[in-house]
């Protein structure tokens, strides 16, 4: 048989239904209750550190660059990248047949005027001679003079070329300025290359490297020299090197709307794990006190009630012993020294060591219904 709903019916079910729904959330509303948990520290004597987290990129200490002084096609390179030279090594040479010509042509211009300088003063030598003995004039003297002036000019002036041409001769050989690792060779045989350009980077030590680290300018009033600094790099993050910095300069960097501020940190690399150009994640512990009495610093951003802003003062909430009906912790107004990554210095107050401080709140809805409550 099929049921017939009359609209009517239809109606009262909805308006049943929705009593009902309106009902079970009226019972659940009115069991629930807010169950708040304190959190607490004790607070003991121990040490506060300030650090700063910083980037920076390694590089070698103290480069030295081999530069090409004249340009040329380049006849032969002899080192290559890593390898070790001592001071004085041959490292590449560049094409000299041009230059050959040229000490060949000033060669023979400065032997010309040599000889033409020596026998003009060896006449002027005689005519002196002769003056002395009144067998000429004072003005044939003085014209000897003059050549003998003029021929002077002349041979210095092929002097300065002669050696200047062996100078640029000597400069087709590239020799090692120290001793060390090559790091950088921009340079290969049967290239043109200009002068002026960087053809080898030379390492004296690469045992000592040194890492420019960017300070943000809201914390360089914090660095000074002789901090320490520990960084990792990403091709070895489980080992933490050390160095201290050595400079901070003045010189701004803008990066976007921010300027940093570069700093100098010397580090070893006994091991030669470390390679120029890595980039390190470092911190830099610009402050450290040593067994103090100190709290968590979300001691005093934590309170259980609405408070007051008092500017220049700093409390924190201590836990009450034996108090029932009340808040169970106090307010406690105290003096800090240092403010570190972690806790604060408590340098007055009536804190001491046992007490417990207000770390956080927890705020949870429970049911009172809650089938493990009865029979309790």
């Amino acid at each position: 048989m099929q049921m017939k709903f009359t609209k009517k019916k239809i109606v009262y079910s909805i308006i049943i239904f929705l009593l009902v729904f309106f009902l079970y959330v009226w019972i659940r509303s009115c069991t629930k209750t807010v169950d708040v948990t304190y959190r607490y520290e004790e607070i003991q004597k121990g040490d506060v550190s300030k650090t700063i987290a910083v980037t920076g990129r390694l590089e070698i200490e103290d480069p030295f660059y081999v530069m090409s002084k004249i340009s040329g096609l380049v006849k032969a390179v002899y080192v290559d990248f890593n390898s070790n030279v001592v001071e004085g090594q041959l490292l590449a040479e560049i094409d000299s047949t041009d230059i050959d010509l040229k000490v060949s042509k000033v060669a023979l211009q400065y032997e010309r005027a040599k000889l033409e300088f020596e026998e003009i003063k060896s006449n002027m030598d005689s005519k002196n001679e002769l003056l002395k003995e009144n067998l000429i004039s004072k003005k044939e003297l003085e014209v000897a003079e003059t050549s003998y002036k003029k021929a002077l000019t002349q041979f210095r002036n092929a002097k300065l070329e002669y050696d200047f041409a062996l100078k640029e001769k000597s400069y087709t050989k590239i020799f090692a300025p120290v001793s060390g690792i090559i790091v950088s060779r921009d340079v290969n045989p049967r290239e043109i290359q200009n002068a002026g350009k960087v053809l080898f980077i030379i390492a004296k030590n690469m045992k000592k490297m040194r890492l420019l680290i960017n300070i943000d300018e809201s914390e360089i009033g914090n660095i000074k020299p002789n901090l320490n600094v520990t960084f990792t790099v990403s091709a070895y993050p489980d080992k933490v090197f050390t160095g201290t910095i050595s400079q901070v300069r003045f010189n701004p960097i803008p990066q976007g709307a921010v300027i940093t501020y570069q700093s100098l940190v010397y580090c070893n690399n006994d091991e030669l794990l470390l390679k120029p150009g890595m980039t390190a994640t470092a911190v830099v512990r610009v402050a450290e006190k040593k067994n103090v009495l100190r709290v968590p610093n979300q001691a005093f951003i934590v309170s259980p009630i609405k408070t007051v802003d008092q500017s220049g003062k700093k409390f924190v909430w201590r836990k009450r012993k034996g108090i029932i009906g009340e808040l169970p912790v106090e307010k406690i107004e105290v003096t800090t020294g240092l403010v570190g990554d972690l806790y604060t210095e408590i340098t007055g107050g009536a804190l001491a060591p046992g007490d417990s401080v207000l770390v956080n709140i927890e705020k949870n809805l429970s049911r009172k219904d809650d089938m493990s409550s009865y029979g309790k």
